[in-house]
């Protein structure tokens, strides 16, 4: 165990100890936004058939060939076609069958003119242009052919991916489920959102926000606000334990007397994985393993605690969806104003990300209110450790929060 890593190795040491959560069966119209455990192979064509495009007439096209405005070929309708219809009907060559879009090309026909270049005339219709070989045709297994991979492992399923996947004839998906996750928010000054106030107090807005960017991701919890109290906080987690995957703490994660959460969780058995990690904001992020379940504990301050939850705790939660844990793309921006680290640590800061002469710039925000600064962030800058600053005009990877 270590108390005191770089953030590349927790994060490491996050992702070798948790291990992906097992896949499930869902039906294919609950599983839009996750990730595919197995490949989806197609066990149908789409269409089943070839059908028509249009509404018009199934048709041979070599009675077209020469079909014009000025000299129109004449042929006979000898029925209807229907989509779904089960219909074995033939076309024969000077023949025609007036045909639905979605309906299945008759026997003969080898192409469909619609009707806008076609005029009834007695049993029959005039054509007025040529249709040929093919023409408003869809054929069968075009959009998916029997047998054909359409979905990988490991691809998160879009909602359009699972039209495919349903048209393909898969009906259900196996798939890496989310993580099942409780957060509870420690101290004897947090109050749950929504109570009354006392003078001392503050509202849970950590917890809140942690909430909030689960729900970001597609993710949910259940909540908790306990005080600085030994007895009631491991009450709350062995409860939570029987539910969820994963618990996040937030508060009570540091080195003063009431910061109790590291410790309460060793007396329970928890195996500490890491406790403080070389990074600011964020150093007392803590990984815990107790009962085969995951508890991660954040610090209470708030750019300490999104921190620690953006830069471990989110790409964690990611890799026990079957994800890869990289939540934040990097854009390439030219830094608006010179920023000073720690070699000693890998340091962040809040920033807003934006153009200027239609390049990418990012500059990054004044700390003079915590909570404003981190609503008003759109990006992150990242100074890794070992490096002690980064230069007005330098070109840098940028960690987009929102784009």
């Amino acid at each position: 165990m270590k108390y005191d890593i770089g953030l590349e190795e927790a994060l490491s040491r996050t992702l070798e100890r948790l291990t992906r959560l097992p896949p499930i069966d869902i039906e294919i119209d609950k599983a839009a936004g996750l990730a595919v455990a197995e490949n989806c192979i197609a066990t149908v064509d789409c269409p089943s058939a070839s059908v028509s495009m249009k509404d018009g007439y199934a048709v041979v096209s070599q009675d077209l060939e020469n079909a014009s405005q000025s000299r129109p070929v004449k042929l006979k309708v000898t029925g209807s076609v229907y989509a779904g219809s089960q219909t074995e009907r033939t076309v024969a060559p000077g023949k025609a069958a007036k045909i639905m879009t979605g309906a299945k090309i008759p026997q003969g026909a080898d192409a469909v003119i619609s009707n806008e270049f076609t005029e009834e005339k007695d049993d029959g219709i005039l054509c007025y242009r040529d249709a040929g070989n093919g023409r408003n045709i869809l054929k069968q297994g075009y959009d998916v052919k029997k047998d054909s991979l359409i979905a990988h492992s490991g691809e998160i399923l879009t909602p359009a991916k699972t039209g495919l996947l349903t048209a393909g004839g898969i009906s259900s998906v196996r798939v890496h489920r989310l993580p099942q996750i409780g957060i509870v928010a420690i101290g004897d000054e947090v109050v749950r959102p929504g109570k009354r106030l006392k003078e001392g107090q503050l509202y849970a807005s950590n917890l809140v926000t942690l909430l909030g960017w689960l729900r970001y991701f597609h993710m949910d919890a259940q909540i908790a606000v306990v005080p600085d109290q030994t007895e009631q906080l491991s009450i709350i987690i062995e409860s939570m334990l029987k539910e969820v995957d994963v618990i996040i703490t937030s508060g009570g994660a540091w080195k003063s007397d009431r910061d109790l959460t590291i410790q309460t969780l060793k007396e329970m058995g928890g195996d500490v994985v890491f406790h403080h990690v070389r990074m600011g904001p964020g150093k007392a992020v803590g990984l815990i393993l107790l009962n085969e379940k995951t508890i991660f504990c954040l610090p209470g301050g708030p750019p300490s605690n999104e921190m620690a939850f953006l830069q471990i705790v989110l790409p964690a939660m990611l890799h026990l969806a079957g994800r890869e844990p990289i939540p934040f793309e990097y854009k390439t921006a030219i830094l608006a104003e010179t920023v000073k680290g720690d070699k000693d640590w890998t340091q962040f800061f809040y920033a807003r990300l934006g153009e200027n002469k239609g390049k990418l710039s990012v500059r990054p925000l004044e700390m003079k209110s915590r909570l404003q600064t981190q609503a008003n962030a759109n990006a992150l800058i990242k100074i890794t450790e070992g490096v002690e600053r980064l230069e007005n005009g330098e070109q840098i990877q940028t960690q987009v929060l929102f784009s």
